[in-house]
């Protein structure tokens, strides 16, 4: 089921499960499987129809590709935010510094302005 076989032909390979296969393992002949063990070779056929190895390694790949590209969408759509919002905070800074400038501009025109509040701007 897991595709490892123990047979020395099957060493080292990913091994399908087919009649050919099982009774090879057995060492037997495959011929009996078809004559008089039905039952046995649609267990075989019914094994053989599950997930393999093979299988389960492409769907897993495919798993991954769609995480992956999920991932890179994300991304793209964070950096276009942290774009949007270095461009936010530079307006607000901005703005910030025009008004601090217009106040200290305004205090300073005023003749009886307390000289205790200094508004310098920060640059």
């Amino acid at each position: 089921m897991r595709g490892e076989g123990r047979h020395a032909d099957h060493a080292g390979r990913v091994v399908r499960i087919s009649p050919a296969s099982v009774a090879r393992e057995a060492g037997r002949s495959r011929n009996p499987l078809y004559t008089t063990h039905r039952d046995i070779l649609d267990e075989i056929e019914a094994a053989a129809g599950g997930p393999t190895p093979a299988t389960d390694l492409a769907a897993r790949i495919a798993e991954l590709e769609s995480d992956l590209a999920d991932l890179r969408a994300a991304a793209r759509r964070h950096a276009e935010e942290k774009r949007l919002l270095a461009s936010e905070n530079l307006t607000l800074l901005h703005r910030a510094r025009t008004a601090e400038d217009r106040l200290a501009g305004s205090l300073r025109r005023m003749p009886d302005a307390p000289a205790a509040i200094p508004i310098t701007p920060q640059r």
